[in-house]
């Protein structure tokens, strides 16, 4: 066995480690398989980004996939993945997929910090990186440019894409509040009513989640169309928005 074949069994253990612990329920058992995959491959960054997760002081999470993301663009830089050819298909390069998870994550843990302008930034390079977003960049932009009233950008992200997803639909409602055309955001929160008969209940607290239900959709992470899981995951994206708009929520149940 050559050199090559060893080092392709050792990320295939890696790998096959962390699908482990992605299955884990119990967080300290899960960790233990992330860190065992980190050992067998120094370079598995999606084992790194898992660890991470769980850091709970948020300026040490951010600390962390910071340090993580400036390697592994030394990396790809290395490798010449930056050029012009690759710009705008990055997701379709599966090399370049580890980073940009870890810029994704980066993003959100400047968001949690309520660091916007910064986590901007990031979502711009994403999207530029990806032209496709198939990380979902474009609904994290909606809100923050709608959070710091850059509300043209927002717009120009809506039309770019043009993907009427309760996701993009509701942080466009409370753009259009923000902005004080009260007429286009009952339109759009008709078209939310269209979309996710849930969503508009659960902002204004005529239909609540039991905790039951709220762990099992964390714990399943996935969702479709319409769903419960969808008005519940929309809100929770754009909690820091709907505290910029303190009587939005008024608005709602009298148009609804």
């Amino acid at each position: 066995m050559d050199f090559e074949d060893e080092e392709f069994i050792k990320r295939e253990q890696s790998d096959d480690l962390l699908f482990e612990a992605y299955d884990e329920p119990v967080k300290t058992k899960a960790i233990k398989l992330a860190k065992q995959a980190l050992e067998i491959n120094p370079d598995n960054i999606d084992a790194e980004n898992f660890i991470t997760k769980f850091e709970s002081n948020t300026i040490k999470k951010l600390q962390k996939y910071g340090e993580t993301l400036n390697k592994e663009k030394a990396n790809l830089e290395k490798q010449d993945f930056f050029n012009e050819e690759n710009i705008g298909i990055f997701w379709g390069l599966i090399e370049t997929r580890p980073f940009m998870r870890t810029k994704h994550s980066y993003m959100l843990t400047l968001m949690e910090l309520g660091r916007y302008t910064e986590a901007i930034k990031q979502g711009e390079e994403l999207l530029k990186l990806c032209e496709s977003d198939n990380l979902g960049i474009r609904y994290l932009m909606m809100g923050l440019y709608t959070v710091l009233e850059k509300f043209d950008k927002a717009e120009e992200i809506y039309n770019k894409y043009s993907y009427d997803s309760a996701f993009m639909l509701f942080p466009l409602s409370i753009m259009y509040y923000k902005k004080g055309d009260y007429r286009k955001c009952k339109k759009i929160l008709k078209e939310i009513q269209e979309s996710n008969e849930y969503l508009l209940n659960y902002v204004t607290g005529r239909k609540k989640f039991t905790k039951a239900k709220e762990d099992e959709i964390e714990l399943n992470g996935t969702y479709s169309w319409g769903s419960e899981a969808e008005a519940y995951l929309v809100v929770k994206d754009n909690k820091y928005l709907l505290g910029t708009v303190p009587t939005f929520i008024e608005f709602v149940e009298r148009e609804i």
